[in-house]
C-alpha cells in the first residue's frame, strides 16, 4: 500500500490516534519539523503494540515526552562521543605516521605497501590501493604540492611513484578514519604496530580492532543513524580486566553495545592521558538522568524485546 502524505498537523494526529499521549501538539509538531516522523519512527516503535505485523497501536500509557527525551539524550550523548572520536583519531595519524616512518621510511614507502601486511583474500585490495585512493581524490595543496603530475597511468590515473615525494606524515593528514584503520591493522605483527601500542600505552593485540570499532561507531553518527538500541555486529575486543571494572563502575552492558565502544574509547583516551574521566564525567551524567536512554545503549534489544518501564535514575 502506497504511503500518503501528511502535513505536521496529520502527523501529530495520526500518532495521538494510535494511542501515544501528546501533551503538547504544538511541540511536537515543531519536534517533528525537526527530526521528521520517519526518523522518530525508528525510536517510537519500541512503544508500538506489534509494528512488525502492522499493529501500530501504541503500548498503555506511552508518551511522546519520554521518548523525545530518549531521543534527545541520545543525540547529546552522540555530541559528546563525536568530540572525543575527533581527538582521537588525530592521535592515531600522528602516532601512526611517526612509528611508520620511523621503521620504514619518511617518504616513498606507504603508497607501496611496504611493511604492510596484505589482506589474506584476493578479493580484498591492497591496503596501498586504499591509500591511493584517498590521496586521489584529495584536494588539498599540501598533497598536490608534492605530487609528481608526470606519474600516471595510461588510464590517467596516478602512480604509487606520483607520491614518491610526499611524507608519511603529511599522507596520513589526507587518509579517511576509515583508511588510516585498515593501516594501522596492516601493521599486525610487525615492530610498527608494536611501537603504536606502547606509545598510546595500551595492549598490542587488540588495539586495530578496537580503532575499527571506533571508525564504525563514527560513521555511524557522522550519518546520523541510530546508536540507541543498536547492536554492534563487529564487537571490538575488551580486555577482561578493563570490562570487569566497567561493569563493576556502571553496570552490566552487552559486548555487542554501543557502551562497549565508549569502554575501549574511554580506555584509549585514559592510556594516552587526553582525558581519564570522559566516560565517567561527559556520558554517564546524561544516561544516569535517563535510564531507558541507557538501556537501549548498554542493552540493546529489537522492536517489542525492550523493557519500557522507567526506572529509578542510575
Amino acid at each position: 500500500m502506497s504511503k500518503a502524505w501528511l502535513d505536521l498537523t496529520q502527523q501529530v494526529t495520526s500518532l495521538s490516534e494510535r494511542g501515544l499521549i501528546i501533551d503538547d501538539d504544538d511541540a511536537c509538531r515543531k519536534f517533528l519539523s525537526q527530526v521528521s516522523y520517519y526518523r522518530f519512527s525508528g525510536y517510537f516503535r519500541y512503544w508500538q503494540r506489534s509494528p512488525e505485523t502492522g499493529d501500530n497501536r501504541f503500548v498503555e500509557d506511552a508518551q511522546f515526552s519520554t521518548i523525545r527525551e530518549v531521543y534527545h539524550t541520545e543525540q547529546t550523548i552522540a555530541a559528546v562521543v563525536f568530540e572525543a572520536i575527533q581527538r582521537l583519531e588525530v592521535l592515531l595519524r600522528t602516532t601512526f605516521s611517526h612509528h611508520y616512518a620511523h621503521r620504514t621510511s619518511p617518504e616513498g614507502t606507504l603508497t607501496h605497501g611496504k611493511a604492510l601486511v596484505q589482506p589474506s583474500s584476493l578479493r580484498m585490495s591492497p591496503v596501498e590501493e586504499h591509500v591511493l585512493h584517498d590521496l586521489d581524490r584529495s584536494k588539498e595543496a599540501y598533497i598536490s604540492h608534492y605530487r609528481d603530475d608526470t606519474r600516471v597511468n595510461s588510464q590517467r590515473r596516478y602512480l604509487a611513484e606520483a607520491y614518491d615525494r610526499v611524507p608519511v606524515w603529511t599522507i596520513s593528514e589526507a587518509l579517511s578514519f576509515g583508511t588510516l584503520s585498515r593501516c594501522i591493522q596492516a601493521c599486525t605483527g610487525t615492530p610498527i604496530l608494536e611501537d603504536i601500542a606502547s606509545s598510546l600505552g595500551v595492549a598490542r593485540a587488540p588495539l586495530p580492532n578496537q580503532i575499527r570499532s571506533v571508525v564504525y561507531l563514527r560513521n555511524r553518527i557522522a550519518h546520523h543513524a541510530r546508536i540507541w538500541n543498536h547492536s554492534v555486529l563487529d564487537p571490538p575486543p575488551l580486555p577482561n580486566n578493563i570490562g570487569r571494572r566497567a561493569m563493576k563502575r556502571y553496570g552490566t552492558f552487552e559486548p555487542r553495545s554501543v557502551f562497549a565502544i565508549f569502554v575501549v574509547m574511554d580506555h584509549l583516551l585514559n592510556a594516552s592521558n587526553i582525558s581519564s574521566t570522559w566516560l565517567s564525567d561527559q556520558v554517564w551524567p546524561h544516561l544516569s538522568r535517563s535510564p531507558l536512554a541507557a538501556r537501549g545503549l548498554m542493552t540493546p534489544r529489537k522492536y517489542g524485546q525492550m523493557d519500557l518501564s522507567e526506572p529509578m535514575a542510575l
